[in-house]
């Protein structure tokens, strides 16, 4: 792809993400993407032959954003709890940071239909999949329970947490449950302190 296609594609994603952020995906139109953009509705659908796809695309970015964030925020650290310990902070805080697409990924999608659970799937396995390793490391040889089934408790335990302040506010500011989670994970994984 060239750069300007490149440039192009990548305009609209980050506008289509405000559009569906603000709106939600049902009410979400390709006219008002087009509109903020400055690009013409050809453009749109030349990248994303449906709003559909525009939404899986955004999707997938948000994904490869909270991947990318916690690589980033992890590579300096050395110590395998802390690195985990980062991951999951830097978890809650893009999930916040990015509310309501966190809200299309997290409540909304259920009822999008199986393209859209297919890819929000994608997404929770690459999630998953990058937290065992983590957890993996922070236990070391002495592992009590499976690293996989744990990164699958820990996930779910971080989206209903990030739900549930996304439906009432609580807590607020949604950091304040970190110290909470991060007891239930090294208590379940017998590593760290409990605190």
């Amino acid at each position: 792809m060239t750069t300007q296609k490149q440039q192009t594609r990548e305009r609209l994603l980050e506008v289509a993400e405000e559009v569906f952020a603000q709106r939600g995906y049902y009410d979400a139109a390709v006219d008002e993407i087009v509109e903020k953009s400055g690009m013409s509705k050809g453009a749109v659908y030349f990248h994303f032959p449906s709003k559909e796809r525009l939404f899986l695309a955004v999707m997938d970015q948000l994904g490869k954003r909270l991947i990318h964030r916690i690589e980033r925020e992890i590579a300096p650290l050395t110590d395998p709890v802390r690195r985990l310990d980062m991951a999951m902070e830097t978890t809650v805080r893009t999930l916040t940071k990015h509310k309501s697409l966190a809200k299309l990924l997290l409540v909304k999608g259920y009822s999008m239909g199986p393209a859209f659970a297919k890819r929000r799937q994608e997404i929770m396995g690459r999630f998953a999949e990058m937290t065992e390793g983590l957890m993996r490391e922070a236990q070391g040889e002495s592992a009590r329970v499976d690293a996989g089934l744990a990164a699958l408790a820990w996930q779910g335990a971080i989206s209903e947490t990030v739900v549930r302040w996304l439906e009432t506010g609580r807590p607020h500011p949604v950091e304040e449950a970190l110290p909470t989670l991060r007891a239930m994970l090294h208590g379940a994984l017998g590593i760290g302190e409990a605190s």
